[in-house]
């Protein structure tokens, strides 16, 4: 299975003979993420690709398919256990869902979080993109005190949605969403998902999981100079002075924090061989700094060294 970067692996249909490309994607998703029974719609033959991240307490892909059905029942489920809860953010196509306790459409721009112990099935009839996030039981308890989920739930996370969690749940599926633009970061993207997990299950207080949506969002916004505790505030749903309330209390300010959030970035960075060459004016430019010398300034302030012997320290 080709390698993209470090701890991502892509596999395709394509590179499996015509008569096995069914089995082998069903054998692929068994060991990746979750066992289900897939069955084409139409006469043309299935077709997926899919891009895996395994993190230490989670396992993250981007699924592509062309139109197809998926069955997850109750053998499957007894003797190839998932023992873990799912979320599914849907990017292209749409796709019916359907459970236990009803069915629901879904589309670009929602998120499902389901048991995956519980028998369901899922249909694309124009095919589908999506993200999948899988959360073992034992990271769910740690993360919430549950290890699963009673009742699958749906969010709609349009910018206007009112719907409860939905800050928490696009912050989330952001956080998903950059795990694979690259291997800088991979640590502080799953905190970013076990923080926001509780939320999206709807199993933290408020405050904590408008700290958890507001931290993601600072972190997916890095480069943006006019990242700003207003703009933060917007997109988590509160006020700017309840924001600010929320980082006094865990001990910094919003400026502050976004401070530490992208001189954090930027060393990690700078300790990545595949960035060795990549210029200091750039790695500024990346986190949000306006200048180099700001950027060196503001650097050996936070850690009591320069940019430049840290990224010779990293390479020895």
């Amino acid at each position: 299975m080709p390698v993209d970067a470090p701890g991502l692996t892509r596999f395709r249909t394509s590179d499996v003979a015509e008569p096995r490309r069914l089995a082998a994607w069903e054998e692929h998703n068994a060991r990746s993420l979750v066992g289900l029974t897939a069955s084409p719609i139409g006469d043309r033959p299935f077709s997926g690709v899919e891009v895996n991240l395994a993190l230490p307490r989670l396992q993250l892909a981007r699924v592509t398919g062309s139109p197809h059905v998926v069955d997850r029942g109750p053998r499957q489920i007894a003797t190839a256990p998932a023992d873990g809860v799912v979320v599914y953010v849907a990017l292209a196509g749409h796709g019916r869902f359907e459970h236990r306790a009803g069915d629901a459409v879904l589309g670009p721009g929602q998120l499902l979080v389901c048991d995956a112990d519980q028998p369901f099935r899922r249909g694309f009839s124009d095919g589908l993109t999506e993200l999948v996030l899988k959360a073992p039981r034992a990271v769910l308890r740690d993360a919430t005190g549950h290890g699963g989920l009673a009742r699958p739930r749906t969010v709609d996370l349009g910018a206007g949605s009112t719907e409860a969690g939905a800050a928490h749940a696009r912050a989330l599926a952001a956080a998903v969403a950059d795990a694979f633009r690259g291997p800088t970061g991979w640590e502080t993207v799953e905190a970013t998902i076990l923080e926001l997990l509780p939320a999206v299950l709807g199993r933290s207080s408020p405050d904590a999981g408008h700290l958890a949506a507001a931290h993601a969002f600072i972190t997916a916004r890095l480069a943006d100079p006019g990242l700003s505790a207003g703009g933060i505030a917007r997109a988590v749903g509160i006020s700017e002075r309840q924001l600010s309330r929320l980082f006094a209390a865990a001990g910094q300010s919003v400026p502050q924090a976004v401070q530490s959030a992208r001189l954090d970035a930027a060393r990690r960075m700078l300790a990545d061989p595949t960035h060795a060459g990549t210029p200091l004016a750039e790695v500024a430019g990346r986190h949000g700094f306006a200048s180099q010398a700001h950027f060196s300034r503001s650097y050996r302030a936070r850690f009591g060294t320069t940019p430049s012997r840290d990224r010779r320290a990293s390479a020895d």
